[in-house]
């Protein structure tokens, strides 16, 4: 209830922020007809702050870029979505540029400019094709990426090792731990602390854990089997995300009203072992902290996988579009290009957390030095996986969820839960929530 109160209070609070600064333009136009102003909306981190004022700072008197904030305690994904959606069906009055989840860009794509013509091959080429393989609609380059991220699997290092046998289990942990392993590791730690905690609230985030443990099974499934569940492995999937919490008691019955931020907290607040989170997670809240004593103790190892399955995670962030009614486009795309110089992408790295989008940072003897871990991603960006690419994908994934969460609530049964999902998605059928 108490994150409900937020996000409603976060929702007001942009609402009137928004009004704000068009009030303003329209009030002081006369006064700044020298200056164009770019209206960028995103999740401002520390990153994104010293860019924009460094942006500024370069082009004062002729461009200024004024962020409107999304701030993660105020909106899950599935809100941002819905807000931006609505702004751009109303002519996008007071956003020229905005971020979107990689998956959002089908979506967005009929309210958005072209960018071909502004970003060329050899300049693409610059880029990480999994990065840039997201920002496409029917062939024609729609969005530029601007950071990423991938799933994890965070744990308390300090707490494993007050167990017996703490070590073996933390290198059994680091060598890629399949989930049968994983179960079984749970029945032979005697402690009270939750095990494994991951977001099942009725979200996107529920859909990121479900398409690792399906991709896992079968990395071709949606081109295969496109959205029809009515499948083993989708069945193997959900089931085991059930059993987490109803058979194995892996997973508190909580879990099923925590999105990805409130997780995050409860793991933290209540001396959680195992969370599936972000790998941006432990940059996210340095500057507001649940607990900055038990947050310094938080490791990255990759997510559990089947016996006999691949090693899968799901890639997440963010990507750039300019809206088409935007009359500042040329000014907005100079901002994208100045995103993702090599020195910008460094700072939402080391800033952020985010992954960068350029080769160039993976390649260079400079910034391995810088970051010794730079090897560790590449591996780990080896397991990542896109979930599908489908101008309908944020719909069915409502579908999805809604019955994925019902089924973990113990609702319905796995296998209802998938015949109703596939039953929905092939009759067009909208979840009201």
């Amino acid at each position: 209830m108490i994150f409900k109160v937020k996000q409603i209070w976060g929702f007001l609070f942009l609402l009137l922020l928004s009004l704000i600064y068009i009030s303003l333009f329209l009030l002081d136009s006369s006064t700044k007809n020298d200056i164009t102003e770019i209206y960028f909306a995103d999740r401002i981190t520390a990153a994104h702050k010293v860019l924009i004022d460094k942006y500024n700072k370069i082009n004062e008197g002729k461009v200024k870029v004024i962020p409107i904030d999304f701030p993660n305690y105020d909106f899950n994904s599935n809100e941002r979505k819905e807000l931006l959606a609505r702004s751009l069906k109303g002519r996008g009055d007071g956003i020229d540029l905005f971020a979107v989840d990689l998956i959002w860009v089908q979506r967005f794509a009929k309210w958005c400019e072209p960018l071909d013509k502004y970003f060329p091959i050899a300049e693409r080429a610059k880029l990480l094709d999994k990065a840039l393989e997201t920002c496409f609609y029917d062939g024609e380059l729609v969005a530029l990426p601007l950071n990423r991220v991938q799933g994890v699997m965070y744990y308390r290092e300090d707490l494993l090792n007050n167990l017996k046998n703490g070590k073996e289990i933390i290198k059994k942990i680091k060598s890629k731990i399949t989930w049968e392993e994983f179960i079984t590791l749970k029945n032979k730690i005697n402690s009270s602390n939750p095990f494994y905690i991951y977001p099942a609230a009725d979200f996107e985030g529920l859909i990121c854990s479900f398409v690792e443990l399906l991709l896992s099974l079968e990395p071709n499934y949606f081109d295969d089997h496109g959205f029809d569940f009515n499948t083993d492995s989708a069945e193997k999937a959900l089931s085991l995300l059930v059993d987490l919490v109803n058979k194995h008691k892996l997973s508190p019955n909580v879990v099923t009203d925590l999105t990805d931020i409130p997780s995050y907290e409860y793991f933290v607040e209540n001396e959680g072992l195992f969370l599936r989170g972000w790998i941006s997670y432990d940059k996210d809240f340095l500057t507001s902290p649940f607990n900055i004593e038990k947050e310094k103790h938080l490791r990255k190892a990759s997510l559990p996988h089947f016996k006999g399955g691949k090693t899968t995670s799901v890639f997440g962030g963010w990507n750039l579009m300019i809206s088409k009614f935007s009359d500042k486009k040329e000014e907005a795309i100079d901002f994208i290009k100045f995103l993702l110089t090599e020195s910008s992408q460094e700072l939402f790295y080391r800033e952020s957390g985010y992954y960068p989008i350029i080769k160039r940072f993976y390649e260079n003897k400079k910034y391995k030095e810088a970051y010794p871990e730079i090897d560790r991603l590449i591996e780990l960006h080896k397991t990542g996986v896109h979930r599908p690419a489908h101008i309908d994908y944020t719909r069915y994934s409502e579908i999805m969820s809604h019955y994925f969460e019902l089924a973990i609530r113990d609702e319905m049964s796995v296998n209802e839960a998938l015949v109703q999902t596939t039953h929905d998605i092939r009759n067009d059928k909208i979840i009201t929530k």
